[in-house]
């Protein structure tokens, strides 16, 4: 029933492929269920002491869970969602063994550095994927980026798209130093974006 949001876009056959599949999500609980409803097999949640600005930007966190730890449970009996409490570098690179894909929107540093150390594609809080083999996320300057409710939802649908593309292969995802950002006050809400290269 899940893999019904690909329904015309791919093969049933890669569809059913979606299932082998793992991500990790780092403190985006928005994104982590986006990718649970589009079909990805196991997903490794990395939750963070909730605080009441994340209730205010994630739709998918209830106003009463502000001030408390972000721990999520499996969301039917076909799912794969293991829920971790961040515990830091070590921690993390114990959490991330064996995974496909790094996403996050909190401890980016960290979860780049680890993604980097086992060799899986990493998706910063903007829309880009830094490849094991490609440019490295520590090479190029960083952007601040406003949150609001709005770009925050539309960051997570299109990255949610972009992991699937990656584990589909329908269209190549967005490739660093090339990034887009959500900008709700720009006309067309994504702002191209070439991520500068750090002088040596």
């Amino acid at each position: 029933m899940r893999g019904i949001f690909w329904h015309g876009i791919a093969s049933e056959e890669k569809i059913d492929y979606l299932q082998k599949f793992s991500v990790a999500v780092v403190g985006s609980r928005m994104l982590m269920e986006l990718l649970w409803r589009s079909g990805v097999g196991c997903i490794r949640y990395i939750g963070d002491f909730v605080t009441p600005n994340d209730v205010r930007i994630d739709a998918s966190i209830k106003p009463l869970e502000a001030n408390d730890y972000d721990v999520v449970h499996p969301m039917s009996s076909d799912t794969c969602i293991i829920s971790y409490l961040y515990s830091g570098y070590e921690g993390l690179r114990r959490q991330l063994r064996g995974i496909d894909v790094v996403v996050a929107h909190k401890h980016i540093e960290i979860a780049a550095k680890v993604a980097e150390e086992i060799g899986a594609p990493f998706i910063p809080d903007i829309i880009t994927t830094f490849l094991p083999d490609g440019i490295s996320f520590f090479d190029v300057e960083y952007p601040s980026v406003r949150r609001d409710p709005i770009s925050y939802a539309l960051t997570c649908s299109i990255q949610a798209g972009e992991v699937l593309r990656l584990f589909t292969g329908h269209e190549m995802p967005v490739i660093a130093p090339k990034a887009y950002i959500v900008d709700v006050r720009s006309k067309d809400y994504l702002k191209e974006v070439e991520l500068p290269v750090k002088r040596q």
